[in-house]
């Protein structure tokens, strides 16, 4: 799949999903399969934005779901070829007018346009579905806008899923995903007072910007050199040894032996095992990690593969 950070004039016809895309969940994936398979003689691509600055935010509560590593990963396994996801702060001022004229006729030459329900465009959003039908009718592009999919009646939406991470919901937040929620921070360096207690772990700081899950324990699945291990996750900072107040997912890797420093270990939390707790002595928490683990590994281990 070819990625650009900017816009280009592509001098071929494109069959473009248009949207913001954030997580990647069913209803986006249901807009993207649309313009995959809509005709094989168009190239597939999808047209984004990268919020650069976090002032421009409208959202007060928006928080990052996916990183770009992993969204680029998924893109291209539902069959995108193209990817174009320009900072936001140079289309932000963009009339909608142009937006239609000089991007998505212009340059990237888009025979077939497919959106969600409410996907709005230009400058201060003025542009909505309606004037997109109406501009692609009058330039003779197929335009189609996909209805909302639901899971419990309601309709599937960033904000629902970003509910039920932060609560620690993670079955309903991968039902609506479509996916586990995971994580690929890079490994950094910790106290190593889990391998002194038996469970040498993995650390994963949360970068600014993206989602917290609930503080706590989590039974996971972590990726390593192309195989699947069991983990056990605190997210949390750490309260019974003090290390700092930076969130962090720590990490013990069932059955894995090796150094992963400054490596990206995607890793899907699964289900929420008990909230995060701070423990009288450190002997006390050594217990209750051998028992997380049992647990841990019994609900898992079917899922490895």
């Amino acid at each position: 799949m070819r990625i650009y950070d900017q816009i280009p004039s592509l001098r071929q016809n494109t069959s473009v999903a248009l949207g913001l895309f954030d997580g990647l969940h069913r209803g986006h994936q249901q807009v993207i399969s649309k313009a995959v398979s809509y005709d094989e003689s168009l190239t597939p691509a999808v047209f984004s934005f990268d919020y650069d600055n976090p002032a421009l935010i409208s959202k007060p509560d928006f928080k990052t779901l996916l990183s770009p590593t992993l969204k680029i990963e998924l893109l291209e396994s539902f069959g995108a070829k193209l990817f174009i996801h320009p900072p936001f702060s140079s289309i932000k001022n963009l009339p909608a007018s142009r937006f239609l004229r000089e991007i998505l006729w212009g340059a990237l030459g888009a025979k077939a346009v497919f959106c969600g329900y409410d996907y709005r465009f230009g400058q201060n959003a003025e542009g909505d579905t309606e004037m997109l039908k109406t501009f692609c009718a009058s330039h003779a592009i197929h335009c189609e806008v996909v209805p909302a999919l639901t899971e419990d009646g309601i309709p599937i939406s960033s904000t629902r899923i970003r509910e039920c991470i932060h609560e620690g919901k993670m079955e309903w937040a991968q039902k609506m995903l479509g996916h586990p929620y995971t994580i690929d921070f890079p490994v950094s360096e910790g106290r190593r007072l889990g391998r002194c207690l038996g469970f040498p772990t993995i650390n994963q700081p949360y970068p600014e910007g993206n989602i917290l899950p609930r503080f706590g324990v989590y039974a996971a699945l972590a990726q390593i050199d192309g195989k699947q291990y069991i983990g056990v996750t605190n997210v949390g900072v750490k309260p019974t040894v003090g290390a700092n107040n930076i969130p962090a997912a720590e990490t013990y890797v069932v059955g894995y032996e090796g150094d992963l420093y400054g490596k990206r270990v995607p890793l899907s939390l699964i289900h929420f095992i008990r909230p995060e707790q701070k423990f009288s002595s450190v002997e006390e928490m050594k217990v209750q990690i051998t028992r997380d683990t049992q647990e841990v590994t019994r609900m898992l281990q079917n899922m490895l593969r």
